[in-house]
């Protein structure tokens, strides 16, 4: 099968859509089909060395500097007819989304889409004059939806969500954005605790994910800062980068917790991983998350979670024997009871360890996600 994704983020950018994207493309060809993904270009200095990757000139969003709006105006749209795609899946609703749904409407391609970003909840990084209401954005959200042949969502909870907007049950696809086990089996090249001086008795909580307003990190600050009262032997790491993060580092600051708290900003794929596996609990409050690939990529790596219980990761952690630890609302004094708990009890800490590793190979794993993505290809292909 010859596939076309179209996505507006892609690697060098760091987050779940990209990373999703990716996984995608890798697992699909390893299947035996050609995938081509079409994506705006981040750079002129960045080199991709990756085949079936098609770049369009773009610009970057004014109001957050790593995003990236796609100006589909380059001859490679000329090499799309010759590519022979049997279908289009795109991977949100803007530039490149368009520019799915025009390519599938000229050439006939049948159009799938991926619903992955909560994009009510970001309605902030846009300027007040031109910030779109709540309605408006979830009329725009609608209407992608009913343009596509068929929607995939990564969980339940947001197909019920795309269902209240007034997209039709049946137009909807429960598919979690599944995670390459394989990776987190490798041994640790990235040494976390010797490039931060962590002492080998001292406790690691993590967070991974943009610094951005939506992600709450300023609030596990405050809950770090109350565990540090009753565990002293404790470190903070935050792996990730964006707008939120100068803020977040005065407030490390005011809460004199500077020698405890690190910030590592961006890291490749690798370190991740490397870092999920050497921290002793991830820690997770945001409340705009379609799933929570990385609440799903620490729990791969054995380590227990204790996150906010809202969207996708009200999906993941509301099962038995998940492997985590899901607080209802954003009360710090529950957050720091539930993280003490896990740390200080061991017998219940392995339990959460050995559950999270078979939680996530039974159910979320890359290889069981793109085969029933692929089967909704053959199913809209049918019609």
């Amino acid at each position: 099968m010859n596939i076309g994704i179209f996505s507006d983020v892609y690697f060098p950018q760091k987050n779940g859509v990209s990373t999703a994207v990716k996984l995608y493309k890798d697992e699909m060809e390893k299947l035996g089909h050609n995938v081509y993904l079409f994506i705006p270009k981040y750079s002129k200095n960045y080199k991709r060395n990756e085949k079936n990757v098609f770049e369009f000139p773009a610009i970057k969003f004014l109001f957050e500097k790593e995003q990236r709006i796609a100006l589909p105006l380059s001859t490679d749209i000329f090499k799309i007819k010759d590519l022979n795609l049997d279908i289009i899946h795109s991977q949100d609703p803007f530039s490149m989304g368009i520019f799915a749904e025009f390519m599938s409407k000229l050439l006939k391609i049948k159009h799938v889409g991926t619903h992955h970003t909560m994009y009510e909840y970001y309605r902030n990084y846009l300027p007040l004059i031109i910030r779109p209401t709540l309605k408006q954005t979830q009329r725009m959200i609608r209407n992608w939806c009913l343009k596509l042949d068929k929607v995939i969502s990564p969980t339940n909870n947001i197909k019920d969500l795309l269902v209240s907007y007034g997209v039709p049950d049946d137009h909807v696809i429960v598919i979690p954005t599944g995670i390459d086990t394989e990776k987190f089996n490798k041994e640790i090249i990235w040494n976390l605790r010797d490039e931060y001086n962590i002492l080998p008795e001292e406790k690691v909580l993590l967070f991974v994910g943009r610094l951005g307003q939506e992600k709450n990190i300023d609030f596990l600050i405050k809950v770090f800062h109350k565990v540090f009262h009753e565990e002293r032997n404790i470190r903070f790491v935050i792996i990730g980068d964006g707008i939120e993060k100068n803020k977040l580092e005065e407030l490390v600051v005011d809460l004199d917790l500077h020698e405890r708290v690190i910030f590592t900003g961006s890291q490749p794929r690798e370190n991740v991983i490397d870092a999920y596996k050497q921290a002793d609990l991830f820690i997770f409050a945001s409340y705009t998350e379609t799933q929570g690939l990385v609440v799903l990529e620490s729990m791969a790596a054995g380590t227990p979670v204790v996150a906010l219980g809202k969207m996708g990761v009200y999906d993941l952690l509301n099962h038995e024997n998940a492997g985590g630890i899901m607080v209802k609302d954003l009360n710090e004094d529950i957050f720091v009871h539930e993280i003490l708990k896990v740390l200080k009890d061991e017998n219940l800490y392995n339990t959460l360890s050995k559950n999270a590793i078979n939680f996530v190979k039974e159910n979320y794993s890359i290889e069981v996600s793109v085969r029933k993505i692929i089967d909704v290809y053959k199913n809209v292909l049918e019609y």
